[in-house]
């Protein structure tokens, strides 16, 4: 079976985002590279708008009868009335998207078109009515058909590296490859997952962004330190660059807005409370050691049960006479934290 058949097959499923995470993102890689089934897509999600924005019409009355008469026994003296719920337009987007798609298949295998609506049932005879709203992915490369690419070129966009691709001169295909910098804004609610998902590239990808890492996290700080916008995969980016940063003044900025966040946050991230052990461990700092005993010390003292290593770490930060003292006071007051429990 051919990997365009899997993916076309899945397509209901993807739009009612009923696929697994790992199909889901196999079949998102597939469209950006496949014209045809990205335009399948495309007409999938005109579909989708457009059913979604019919009105919603009562049921005649002779279909409800003929329909109770077939389903429900024939003695039964009670027949309970249909009631609208909400979750019966997003059923018959899903039933219409599958009848318009296996329309458009028997319409180009029969002689005589199915009709819906007074239409031909393919999807191409519903686009026009609704602009599709794209899907921006963003991604290290890419290859899109001509097709799939508006001829307007807004604005001055910088193109370089700019290379003419001609793989098989006999097809009628050429290409052009190059890198392109555009201004992007993306806006949204702190919680959703693309947001989370982008800044959180932004925190540990430093070479590829601009500005400073460290500016970046004091932004970072300003809105996740917020209970209701605390998010474990912050605080695990955040875990990544008090690891992996060279620089100290940055592992001060990571440690010091890790303590910051809400104690349910970074207590249920076990590579968050890891980074925490190692930083007091073996951070060279003593100001790094100290931010990261205060964030276990508030884990603590919010009634989050610490592991047996992170008790252990505090212990020996205690009795070790050659570290920091401030250190070590912090150290034993998170351990007097624990021990009231």
């Amino acid at each position: 079976m051919s990997e365009c058949h899997v993916v076309r097959e899945s397509l209901p499923l993807l739009l009612a985002e009923s696929l697994d995470p790992a199909s889901r993102e196999t079949a998102h890689r597939h469209i950006e590279t496949c014209a045809a089934c990205g335009e399948e897509w495309l007409s999938f999600k005109d579909t989708w708008q457009i059913l979604g924005a019919l009105p919603a019409v009562a049921v005649p009355a002779r279909a409800r009868e003929r329909f109770l008469d077939e389903v429900m026994p024939r003695q039964q003296a009670v027949v309970v009335p249909f009631h609208r719920r909400p979750v019966v337009r997003w059923v018959a987007q899903a039933a219409g998207v599958v009848l318009v798609a296996g329309a458009a298949y028997f319409t180009g295998h029969r002689a005589a078109p199915l009709r819906l609506f007074s239409q031909p049932a393919t999807v191409a005879a519903l686009r026009p009515l609704v602009g599709a709203q794209p899907v921006y992915s963003i991604a290290e490369t890419r290859v899109l058909p001509a097709t799939a690419v508006s001829p307007n070129i807004e604005g001055r966009p910088d193109i370089q590296h700019v290379q003419f691709v001609d793989a098989d001169p006999s097809d009628g295909q050429i290409g052009v490859a190059f890198d392109l910098t555009s201004h992007v804004t993306v806006t949204g609610s702190p919680t959703d997952k693309s947001m989370v998902r982008l800044l959180s590239y932004v925190l540990q990808n430093e070479e590829k962004t601009s500005p400073a890492r460290s500016q970046a996290i004091d932004w970072v700080r300003q809105t996740y330190s917020q209970p209701q916008y605390a998010n474990t995969e912050i605080a695990q980016a955040l875990a990544g660059i008090l690891r992996n940063e060279q620089r100290e003044g940055v592992r001060i900025r990571a440690v010091d807005t890790l303590q910051k966040l809400p104690a349910r946050v970074t207590s249920n991230g076990e590579v968050t409370r890891d980074a925490l052990i190692d930083a007091l461990k073996n951070d060279p700092n003593p100001s790094v050691r100290i931010k990261a005993v205060e964030a276990l010390s508030k884990m603590a003292g919010s009634g989050q049960a610490l592991d047996a290593e992170a008790v252990d770490s505090l212990r020996q930060k205690v009795a070790q006479g050659d570290e920091n003292l401030y250190v070590r006071v912090k150290a034993a007051e998170a351990l007097s934290k624990i021990h009231q429990q």
